[in-house]
């Protein structure tokens, strides 16, 4: 189905006129040359409608106001058109009065097999077949670029940038409001497209995250894929609402999702035009050895550091000095390709009295084009450059102007090849039998329910008795000292802030005293030991509406949410995953063993996350779990504080 929607033989364009304003005329003219069959429908014109067209339509474009659309996509669906394109805006994306018509909309193609793009959207293209269905000013060039965008106007600036950087795209899609295709069902496809080789997305937010992390897990082990991301921040979330109708989701959320499938994330427009140029020219780059060839020491030095943290192997750079010519540059790529153990290329490049840049230019083309490794050029520089870079262009080799800039975005390439095609599929298989739902009472869990949970999963709770006037010398005497007093967890706050929390008692009367002070505003009251020592973690997990749930570690503490050292994951886990988790972490490497200290057993700690995320797999009435913290050392693990929550 989605090939056929790239490759129609007709093409009923609904909203045709003779006014060259109007965007059904102008992409009516854009069709003249694409070799289909082309049928302008018009109530003025010899089609008055789609259903006097005697021949078979294959697909339908509506370029018409809002309040006809339904009336005519009912005509399309009689016509049993195979794909429907809805160009015209005015649906949810303006409130609630065009939200009615799109959900009218949705309900009217419910039970259809046919693809429908939109509505709201710029349309979208396949250039390699000369079809561009979108009212853009230019027009995409055809090339090995896929772009699948939330934004029209993103992509009406990429043809342009395309243009202007002689590359181009194998295919394109504005998604609009995503009443029916919707970038889960286009990943799958463009994957497998010869045509394609790197996919790029624009998206402010997901149809559907938890088939997006399937598909794209799967389909990054393909092609690279390319995410830049609208609604980051607070004020950004607001324009994404009034731009596409959907709420952007956390980017804790987004980019973990990212991670996981194996995407490789844009930080912004000039990262992803960049980015798109390196995959779309350069081959795979599968280990890190760098060669950096300059005549500039400065730009040398900073793109050495550069890719000293981001783990190339390095040495220094190969300068050629400022007063090198074309020859002296040429002398030094055949010393350094000479050199078979390099894996990648960044040539620098500044414009001195004695540089030759064209002739250089047309060196580099010439001794690197056949060795098949990636090759980048920075040429830093302004209009002393603009025909150099022209010449590199032509002959596709990849130019990034600064070369910190492109030591990052070859490591993103080496990144790619070397480890995102490892992602496991998602979702990962699970052998443990699921247990019975449990009935638990909406909101945070006593430590009476917790302790129930806990049996049942195996969850290695610190002794924890409750404490009152009555039992103190029983409690004591069972517990030794030194004790801890808190409130139940229940109680629903932090306890440090809020008084509720007694660390540290050695005596009779500080137990005492502690107990009277609590029992003021907590019932029940409860008595824990005190752990002496061990590595303190966070670990929590939580579930929310539309989104497979997310676990997070990291150090744990009442400093948890300064240290901010935390590493993220949607459920399910296994083994490999939480080491891989942990060694994100500044508490995993800590727990690896480091100045000399020894190694800690992780067993304990995995099984736990694996006990606990199959809890709240099972439980499906539970909202969160959070552990604050577990206690590791030599001898083992035990949970001190846990909080369930349920809905």
């Amino acid at each position: 189905m989605i090939s056929q929607f790239f490759s129609p033989k007709s093409i009923a364009v609904i909203g045709a006129s003779e006014d060259p304003k109007k965007i059904g005329s102008q992409i009516f003219a854009k069709l003249q040359s694409s070799g289909k069959k082309i049928y302008p429908i018009n109530p003025k014109f010899k089609y008055s409608s789609i259903l006097a067209v005697p021949d078979n339509i294959d697909q339908a474009i509506i370029a018409i106001p809002s309040v006809y659309v339904n009336q005519v996509v009912g005509e399309c669906l009689k016509k049993k058109v195979n794909s429907i394109v809805i160009i015209t805006a005015g649906f949810s994306e303006i409130g609630p009065e065009g939200a009615v018509l799109e959900t009218k909309l949705k309900t009217q193609l419910k039970n259809y097999p046919v693809v429908v793009l939109g509505p709201n959207c710029l349309g979208y293209a396949n250039p390699l077949e000369k079809l561009d269905i979108t009212f853009a000013k230019a027009s995409p060039p055809p090339g090995n670029i896929a772009l699948i965008t939330q934004s029209g106007a993103i992509g009406s600036f990429l043809f342009d940038w395309a243009q202007a950087e002689k590359l181009g795209f194998s295919k394109f899609v504005s998604l609009g409001n995503r009443v029916g295709l919707n970038e889960n069902q286009l990943l799958p496809f463009l994957a497998e497209d010869p045509k394609t080789k790197v996919i790029a997305l624009y998206l402010e937010s997901f149809a559907d995250p938890i088939d997006f992390l399937k598909v794209a897990s799967r389909a990054s082990k393909l092609k690279p894929i390319i995410v830049l991301f609208g609604g980051q921040t607070a004020s950004g979330k607001k324009a994404a609402a009034s731009h596409t109708a959907a709420l952007s989701p956390d980017f804790t959320l987004v980019k973990t999702l990212l991670d996981q499938a194996g995407c490789l994330e844009a930080n912004s427009l000039q990262e992803l035009t960049d980015l798109l140029e390196l995959f779309s020219l350069e081959p795979p780059l599968i280990d890190n050895d760098l060669a950096i060839i300059t005549n500039a020491g400065g730009p040398g030095i900073l793109a050495t550091d550069t890719a000293s943290q981001h783990h190339f192997k390095v040495d220094k750079p190969f300068d050629v000095y400022g007063d090198a010519n074309a020859q002296t540059f040429a002398d030094a790529f055949k010393q350094v390709i000479k050199d078979k153990i390099k894996d990648a290329f960044l040539i620098i490049i500044t414009v001195q009295t004695s540089t030759e840049i064209e002739a250089t230019c047309q060196i580099i083309i010439n001794q690197f084009k056949s060795i098949k490794k990636p090759i980048v050029v920075s040429l830093l520089a302004g209009n002393l450059t603009q025909k150099a870079e022209a010449l590199l262009q032509a002959n596709k080799i990849a130019t990034i102007k600064f070369p910190q800039s492109a030591v990052k975005y070859l490591a993103k390439l080496y990144h790619y090849w070397r480890f995102n095609r490892q992602v496991p599929n998602y979702p990962i298989r699970l052998l443990t039998k699921p247990k019975k739902p449990l009935i638990l009472i909406p909101g945070i869990q006593s430590w009476q329910t917790v302790s129930k949970i806990a049996r049942l999963y195996h969850l290695p709770l610190v002794l924890t008795k409750t404490i009152n006037l009555t039992n103190l010398s029983s409690v004591i005497k069972a517990l030794g000292f030194p004790l801890v007093l808190k409130s139940d967890p229940s109680a629903g706050f932090h306890r440090t802030d809020n008084k509720a929390l007694f660390l540290n008692l050695k005596s009779f009367s500080a137990v005492k005293k502690a107990y009277r002070q609590l029992s003021l505003n907590f019932s029940p009251v409860l008595a824990q030991p005190q752990i002496q020592s061990g590595h303190e973690l966070f670990l929590g997990w939580q579930r929310r509406p539309n989104w497979p749930i997310l676990f997070t570690l990291g150090s744990g503490g009442i400093y948890t949410e300064i240290y901010q050292d935390i590493a993220r994951s949607f459920l399910p886990l296994n083994r490999k995953i939480i080491l891989n988790l942990l060694n994100q972490t500044k508490i995993g490497q800590i727990l690896n063993g480091v100045r000399g200290q020894a190694k800690i057993n992780l067993r304990p700690l995995i099984n736990l996350i694996l006990n606990i995320s199959q809890c709240i797999l099972d439980q499906q009435s539970i909202e969160a779990i959070d552990i604050n913290p577990v206690i590791i050392n030599a001898s083992g693990l035990v949970i001190i504080d846990i909080k369930i929550i349920s809905r």
